[in-house]
């Protein structure tokens, strides 16, 4: 009996503590359907708002940079390439002319000038004696120019013709020389020494400097060209 009852004891002594320990467990507030929902609807925090701003402007005003850079490299590459084109074509077209005609020494005789290595203009004759000249444009001559930002331009006068600009639109020349040789004309015979003279072949050396002038600051590009064309009517 006494067994019984001591064993009884320890029941009830050992509830309290088991319940005090699993209470926690089963009688803690759960959150009900209503509340989840409203967690759920709570939305960002100012400071969640704030960090996407801060990386999405980043990354916009960083895309926006490569943009802008990739398209002013490329615009100043088309400018160069045009230059070029354009180069090639001003500086053939007067080879073009030397090898197939004669330097006009007579134009450099009267002239009020001699002839000056480099000279600025560039006297030539023709098979029809049709005279040519290329020079670059003066104050008075620039309303020859394709427009005020092809100023100055170079030009080339055929026979009694006005004028006319061989450098197109937005191309200026910075620099026109050329390098006559020989400065006298090697096709006059000097019946006083009974020779020519001199006993070289005419060549001219072409020197061009032109500028590409864009509508926009940093399109800008500058060309620098050189050849050497020889004479092919070397006759005596």
């Amino acid at each position: 009996m006494t067994e019984v009852k001591r064993e009884k004891r320890k029941e009830k002594s050992f509830r309290p503590a088991f319940s005090f320990f699993l209470f926690p467990f089963f009688f803690r507030a759960r959150p009900t359907l209503h509340g989840r929902a409203r967690n759920a609807a709570r939305g960002f925090t100012l400071m969640e708002l704030l960090v996407v701003l801060t990386i999405f402007s980043t990354v916009v005003v960083s895309a926006s940079d490569i943009f802008l850079l990739a398209n002013k490299s490329q615009r100043k590459v088309f400018g160069l390439e045009r230059s070029q084109a354009d180069a090639r074509f001003t500086i053939e077209a007067i080879a073009r002319e030397v090898r197939n005609d004669t330097i006009d020494y007579a134009y450099y005789a009267g002239r009020a000038t001699a002839m000056a290595v480099p000279d600025m203009e560039l006297a030539l004759v023709d098979s029809t004696n049709t005279k040519i000249r290329f020079e670059t444009s003066t104050a008075a001559t620039q309303s020859a120019c394709a427009d005020a930002q092809s100023r100055p331009c170079l030009l080339v006068t055929v026979g009694a013709n006005p004028a006319v600009a061989i450098t197109p639109k937005k191309v200026a020349v910075r620099v026109a020389r050329f390098y006559i040789a020989p400065q006298s004309d090697p096709l006059t015979y000097d019946v006083t020494t009974a020779s020519y003279p001199v006993n070289v072949q005419p060549h001219v050396t072409i020197v061009l400097v032109l500028e590409s002038r864009g509508d926009r600051v940093g399109e800008q590009s500058v060309v620098y060209l050189q050849t050497t064309a020889t004479n092919r009517g070397y006759r005596r």
